[in-house]
């Protein structure tokens, strides 16, 4: 018994260090909106959150689109060569629409269901309150968590 307790408690240990270990590498972007309000996003690693991270920092004009999402487009075209779509549109999520090559931050919930023309870039982790809160388009400011 005392063995099963010995490796019970090395298998946490060893799954606390790893999940410590993945957030402490995760890269956030802070998106300041209009001056006043800070969005932070915790990124994704692909091709396309790599990009972006070059772009950075960066100024987008954001619009609303269809009351559930705030849609700006990059300020050079992004690659998408290699990068796997099929996000669910939940509210929180960073994104690219693969058709437009927009990105995007849902602040409602489209949909339960996967989409291939979605490809997640991140998620918010504090600040979607104040996306919510945006009567249209906004400045928003985006720049790399020191």
């Amino acid at each position: 018994m005392r063995y099963i307790h010995t490796f019970l408690l090395i298998c946490f240990v060893l799954l606390t260090a790893h999940y410590v270990k993945a957030e402490e590498n995760m890269t956030k972007v802070k998106l300041t909106i209009n001056n006043t309000h800070e969005v932070i996003i915790n990124l994704q690693n692909n091709n396309a959150t790599a990009q972006l991270l070059q772009m950075l920092p960066a100024e987008f004009d954001f619009t609303d689109f269809a009351g559930e999402e705030k849609i700006t487009y990059f300020p050079e075209p992004i690659s998408l060569t290699g990068v796997k779509g099929g996000m669910v549109a939940t509210a929180g999520k960073l994104f690219i629409y693969a058709p437009w090559k927009n990105m995007g931050i849902f602040y409602k919930t489209h949909s339960s269901r996967p989409d291939g023309n979605l490809i997640e870039l991140g998620e918010v982790e504090s600040g979607l309150e104040y996306l919510k809160a945006q009567n249209g388009g906004f400045k928003g400011y985006m720049d790399v968590v020191k």
